[in-house]
């Protein structure tokens, strides 16, 4: 009882104080600690749920409601193993229908409507069964809606979400004008930028990118269609291949024939139909394929791809070539850190840390660490027979590992790479 009583106080303490000032996001990286982590996530959402009902027009506290409330129903479908009851828990704690009725209209409404895959209450009624034309057609009409209403201060998470939305429908004007938006905002990361600009910079002209999932291609297209530059490469978004549309465009691309019955044939599983497209993009692009090196591990060394098709692969560096002829890649590789990739900003950044805020793409730091793990190799052959490139390069790896270490990183795997 004593227990409960400090938590009805603490939760007392902290409603006062979130009214006396502005309510502020929960912080992504808070969201995603509370998945193992059951006191907390419900300590927070009877938190939210309670604030909500004193301060029922406030959106960031709607938002931060319903973002633990999905992590709530997220871990009762991992405890139960049951989806469909989870739907079930969801509706139960009808977190988007009162927020219809306190907050209708707003961005944050159409946000988690979408994210929710909310049904208005009468259109349930109506349905004598789950459509998922009915579904669609108000998940499409809730992701307008948001894009329509998209805020001046959104963060780099919701710009990255619409235009993942947008990716396949190939919606190019209201892609471009988010992409603007995202890099004019500043939330987009600048490290970001830089290591999706040497991914590219390191590739053939023309060549085909075949990225795994958004956090992959978003960055690139902020390149291409903002910034202007490595125009010549298709980027090829995974992710979005249960699109037939966006398949067909890419191939367009590409310059190979797209069969829509190919495309229809039956398949196990979303997994197998992208394999099916990757191995059809190496085994007819005339252009130079490539994937995104730091996805070696599904690719290479999980299910990624079959046998046979990972023989076929060959590093690079920060990017795997598909090649059905063996070749010197370690020459290539080296070309690239000598000629191609502009590695000096990891020396240190001239600028405040930003806060993480993006939902697809590695944080700074992750980036830094890809690229001693990816680029590491090539010391030995520097000390051998390139001394003052491997001074050079060591220095750069050196002044990663001190600035990780400073924000207290684990990095005894990087300073093994000095050895």
């Amino acid at each position: 009882m004593k227990r409960k009583m400090m938590t009805l106080l603490a939760a007392a303490t902290m409603m006062t104080t979130a009214s006396a000032q502005q309510t502020e996001r929960i912080d992504r990286h808070q969201i995603l600690t509370l998945y193992g982590n059951a006191e907390k996530t419900d300590s927070l959402y009877n938190f939210w749920n309670t604030y909500v009902q004193v301060h029922p027009k406030d959106e960031v506290a709607w938002r931060n409601l319903f973002e633990v409330s999905e992590k709530k129903v997220f871990r009762w479908v991992s405890t139960t193993k049951d989806w469909k009851g989870g739907e079930d828990y969801r509706k139960q704690l009808n977190v988007v229908g009162r927020m219809e009725k306190a907050i209708p209209g707003t961005y944050t409404f159409y946000y988690s409507a979408y994210e929710g895959s909310y049904l208005p209450e009468e259109v349930e009624k109506e349905a004598k069964q789950y459509n998922m034309t009915t579904f669609y057609m108000h998940h499409d009409a809730y992701a307008d809606s948001a894009i329509a209403a998209l805020p001046a201060d959104a963060l780099a998470g919701d710009y990255e979400r619409w235009i993942q939305h947008l990716i396949p429908k190939c919606d190019t004007v209201r892609m471009d004008q988010l992409l603007k938006r995202c890099y004019e905002s500043g939330q987009f990361p600048e490290e970001t930028l830089q290591y999706h600009f040497n991914e590219l910079q390191g590739m053939e002209t023309g060549g085909v990118y075949c990225g795994a999932h958004e956090g992959d291609i978003i960055g690139k297209l902020i390149l291409q269609r903002v910034l202007g530059v490595h125009q010549d490469k298709i980027l090829y978004d995974e992710n979005a291949s249960m699109d037939p549309e966006y398949v067909k465009a890419v191939f367009g691309h590409i310059g190979i024939a797209f069969d829509k019955a190919w495309y229809w044939e039956g398949y196990e599983d979303q997994m197998e139909k992208q394999r099916t497209i990757m191995r059809y993009i190496f085994d007819h692009s005339k252009r130079p394929v490539y994937l995104s090196a730091h996805n070696m591990q599904g690719y290479v060394l999980g299910y990624g791809l079959p046998d046979e098709l990972k023989a076929r692969l060959y590093n690079e560096g920060l990017t795997i070539r598909y090649s059905t002829k063996p070749y010197d890649n370690m020459a290539v590789k080296r070309r690239n850190i000598e000629q191609r990739y502009r590695l000096e900003y990891l020396r240190m950044p001239f600028h405040p840390k930003m806060k993480d805020t993006q939902l697809f793409s590695f944080s700074a730091n992750a980036y830094a660490m890809n690229y001693m793990r990816l680029l590491h190799d090539q010391l030995p052959y520097y000390k051998k027979h390139n001394r003052e490139r491997y001074q050079w390069l060591h220095g750069i790896f050196t002044d990663i590992i001190d600035r990780l270490e400073k924000e207290n990183f684990d990095v005894d795997e990087f300073k093994g790479y000095l050895k």
